[in-house]
């Protein structure tokens, strides 16, 4: 009954739906909890879950209104914002490298195999590829010396399914790529033989590492009616993030990945110890109050700088990466809107992350 007072006071009624065209690169664990647990409706939105192709389509989309808000790397706002001064913002961070990992095709069993192959990224300027970078410069393989090169092919989603069918739709062969969650853990549902194999992981050469950022189009902070239906999603996905968060709700949590992913328990299981990951997981608790990891960021800049992902600011010679990023009203980082979120809806998210169990009933 404490729940339902809140709710009524706080947020409109549940047959007043405001619509909200989310776009996402992969389905997070706070997404699936907020989805299946119906905490959206419960803030009185309607999210449009929209898979995203790719990096270049979906910031322009973003900037174009096509999503009202989107999560997806912060280096790719970094890269946008200081390179091309696209006019885009975090909101707060989601997780620090979600499961992130070199993964390759079962014939592939070690990274030096990976000499001369092509390598599936999204883009070759994205986050995820600077990463890929990073990690073979330290076996000794590097893009600009031809020891491998890139194939352009598209989301992670696109990524492991070419992956785990071994060729892109026409017919070219692939070798490897980075996956994410959930699709890290979704591989280990497959045959052996099916399986893709794990080089290597991007904790274990990068960490901190901040990823996943809620990223909206700066003009959409004064729009006052956009302003608010943007508020209630970050609410709702910072007290799901919560929820995940809290170990009693552990049950709960894999019963909501299950089946917003249409996994095994098993699988779900697998899903659940990596979002939860204290070095990769998802950070949308009340310990983080989905703050930007400084020095997680400094390495997401340190890593594009060592391979000229700065071109337009000489590789940020001189530039001031420091005050670039520093969080305030009109800046890269703009923590205002989820200060608003804590003030107005702090109590609906700690009755909602408290409701515990019984949440479960709604499957």
């Amino acid at each position: 009954m404490h729940f339902r007072a809140a709710f009524v006071y706080l947020v409109p009624a549940v047959h007043c739906l405001d619509a909200v065209n989310y776009g996402a690169f992969t389905q997070t664990a706070a997404f699936s909890i907020a989805n299946q647990l119906k905490i959206f409706e419960r803030i009185g939105l309607n999210v449009t879950y929209l898979q995203i192709p790719n990096s270049t389509f979906a910031y322009p989309n973003l900037l174009n209104g096509g999503y009202d808000v989107l999560t997806g790397t912060i280096d790719n706002v970094v890269n946008l914002r200081f390179n091309q001064k696209a006019s885009l913002t975090v909101l707060g961070q989601v997780d620090s490298g979600p499961d992130i990992v070199l993964a390759a095709t079962p014939n592939i069993t070690n990274v030096h195999q990976l000499r001369g192959k092509p390598l599936m990224v999204d883009s070759p300027t994205s986050g995820y590829a600077y990463i890929l970078r990073k990690i073979l410069s330290l076996y000794g393989l590097k893009l600009e010396n031809g020891d491998y090169f890139f194939q352009a092919a598209g989301s992670t989603a696109l990524r492991y399914k070419y992956l785990t069918t071994g060729s892109l739709p026409n017919g070219t062969t692939v070798y490897a790529t980075i996956l994410t969650y959930p699709f890290t853990q979704l591989a280990q549902g497959l045959l052996p033989g099916e399986r893709p194999i794990i080089l290597a992981r991007a904790s274990d050469f990068i960490e901190p590492l901040s990823s996943t950022a809620i990223t909206v189009a700066e003009s959409s902070l004064s729009n006052g009616p956009k302003r608010n239906i943007i508020k209630r999603f970050v609410a709702a996905l910072y007290a799901s993030g919560s929820y995940l968060a809290a170990t009693e709700n552990e049950d709960c949590a894999v019963q909501a990945i299950m089946k917003q992913l249409n996994v095994t328990r098993e699988v779900a299981q697998l899903e659940y110890v990596a979002a939860t990951s204290p070095i990769s997981g998802e950070s949308t608790n009340p310990e983080s109050n989905l703050n930007v990891s400084k020095q997680g960021l400094w390495n997401v800049i340190d890593v594009r700088s060592q391979f000229g992902g700065f071109a337009t600011i000489a590789n940020g010679e001189g530039f001031d990466f420091v005050e670039a990023t520093q969080p305030g009203v009109g800046n890269m980082i703009d923590y205002s809107l989820r200060d608003d979120v804590l003030r107005t809806y702090g109590m609906w998210m700690k009755d909602t992350m408290n409701i515990g169990i019984r949440l479960c009933d709604t499957f």
